[in-house]
């Protein structure tokens, strides 16, 4: 294959301008003696070379304030599995840090003699953890995967004096990192990632002084603040149009109470969400760390909607997908239609039917490596294995739809050929979903893997699209070749 040819390929196929093609094309040809159409193939399904959505480098503009960004939110963050009976420990931290979320919850409790804070899912059966376990674990890794500020949301449960003690412990352990507000009473405006950068801020809610002789005790704990956050006490409805302009703060809603919310009185949690945050968290009778839709307050402006990181699951999946946008850091800018008070359309109505803004052609060729990663008996035991795909989008009610493939039989690289159009009405919000199946008829579908990835980020052209496990995990060989085109 000659530099022509490749060059040529670049432009045509991949969307390359004439200059960029041909810098990549030298580039490739440099490595290789001759480039041969097994070298061709080889780079279309290598990942790293030739990947689905943008380089890992934010793009978005990063100086507006924090409720003009979607982010990346975790709930007991300190669980490693059901919230009924399972183990608290700073390794669920740790990875949910490394992952790229910015928003850890802690539960605080006093412990047994009342002298020490743990973290634990209160009234029930879960192992506990010490705070200052949990504080060291964030310092530490932070910033291992973003630059951004890390939101520690706290569910306090304290008395005055181990609430002014768990200041203490936040304020010797981060230091410098820890932002604290001049003012932490009459804040009118968040400040924004980029100037919070390689800092670390506290969500919670203010103390009450009730008790005179407690209030520098609640003083201490109040200053460390930065998000004031509280839940409806008259409904969402009340407390959505109940708002001080002069201050800004956070709202903590529950999965249910946002549904409701957003059926009768949607137009008002946008307007909120332009100063203040809305924090979204999973039901109660979510015992196994299963998860929700994560659209539904995406679409109403909310911008941490909280998931269990320890679940699995296609809502998990699309929340991992959503948040490699903007080079993975976390923080995602809003679009503007949930933003420009100055539009025709504002607020931004989800009920309301919206024209088709561009339409995303996806093409499904073939799929390879299941057989480096699998082992037979993951699939058929007597026979190859018969794969099929799913493709589809996740975003708002208009935009949701998912179609399959047919099911190529007995064979470890199947080759589908099979293409898909979707119409997209809020492609700002749109998650293209694929996953991978292989068909059994006599029992249960058996899992071959999935991808999840942003529309606004995907790179035009024939792709490598890596697959990753029921985990979220990566596999090491499994991918796909696909075409996406913007239209």
């Amino acid at each position: 294959m000659h530099e022509d040819d490749l060059r040529r390929f670049l432009i045509d196929q991949q969307g390359r301008t004439d200059e960029d093609a041909l810098e990549e094309a030298e580039r490739i040809l440099s490595e290789k003696s001759e480039f041969l159409l097994e070298d061709f193939y080889g780079y279309l399904f290598d990942s790293e070379l030739n990947p689905p959505i943008r380089s890992s480098q934010v793009h978005h503009d990063m100086c507006a304030p924090l409720s003009h960004y979607y982010v990346y939110t975790g709930h007991n963050s300190y669980l490693t599995g059901n919230q009924l009976n399972s183990d608290s420990g700073v390794d669920p931290i740790i990875r949910a840090l490394q992952r790229g979320v910015r928003v850890i919850e802690l539960d605080i409790w006093p412990n047994s003699t009342n002298d020490d804070v743990h973290v634990y899912h209160g009234m029930t059966l879960t192992s506990h953890v010490e705070l200052l376990e949990c504080l060291e674990a964030i310092k530490e890794h932070a910033f291992s995967s973003s630059p951004y500020p890390v939101v520690l949301n706290l569910e306090n449960h304290l008395t005055p004096d181990l609430q002014a003690k768990t200041a203490m412990m936040i304020c010797d352990t981060f230091g410098d990192l820890l932002f604290k507000p001049a003012d932490f009473d009459s804040m009118e405006e968040f400040p924004s990632p980029e100037s919070l950068m390689h800092r670390i801020i506290v969500s919670a809610e203010h103390p009450e002084e009730e008790d005179p002789d407690c209030q520098n005790s609640t003083s201490a704990y109040k200053h460390i603040i930065t998000i004031k956050d509280g839940k409806p006490k008259d409904g969402v409805e009340n407390a959505l149009t109940m708002i001080n302009s002069n201050t800004v703060g956070q709202l903590n809603v529950s999965e249910p109470d946002l549904k409701a919310a957003s059926e009768s009185h949607g137009a008002n949690m946008v307007r909120f969400s332009q100063k203040n945050i809305i924090r979204v968290y999973p039901k109660g009778a979510r015992i196994f760390s299963s998860n929700y839709n994560p659209f539904i307050g995406w679409t109403h402006g909310a911008q941490m909607v909280a998931f269990n990181m320890q679940g699995f699951g296609k809502s998990l999946w699309q929340m991992q997908g959503f948040f490699k946008a903007n080079g993975g850091c976390g923080y995602v800018k809003k679009p503007d239609i949930l933003l420009d008070v100055d539009s025709d359309n504002y607020p931004f109505d989800i009920q309301e039917t919206r024209p088709v803004k561009t339409t995303l052609k996806v093409k499904l060729y073939k799929g390879t490596g299941w057989q480096l990663d699998f082992e037979k008996s993951d699939f058929d035991s007597f026979s190859l294995p018969d794969f099929y795909a799913e493709v589809g989008i996740a975003g708002v009610p208009s935009d949701v739809v998912m179609e399959k493939t047919q099911t190529v039989e007995n064979c470890w690289t199947p080759t589908w050929n099979e293409e898909f159009s979707f119409p997209l009405t809020v492609p700002e919000l749109a998650v293209v979903h694929i996953e991978v199946h292989e068909e059994d008829t006599a029992e249960r579908d058996e899992f071959g893997g999935h991808a999840c990835f942003p529309v606004s980020e995907l790179r035009p052209g024939i792709r490598s699209v890596p697959i990753s496990d029921i985990e979220g995990n990566q596999h090491k060989s499994v991918k796909l070749l696909m075409k996406f085109e913007l239209c």
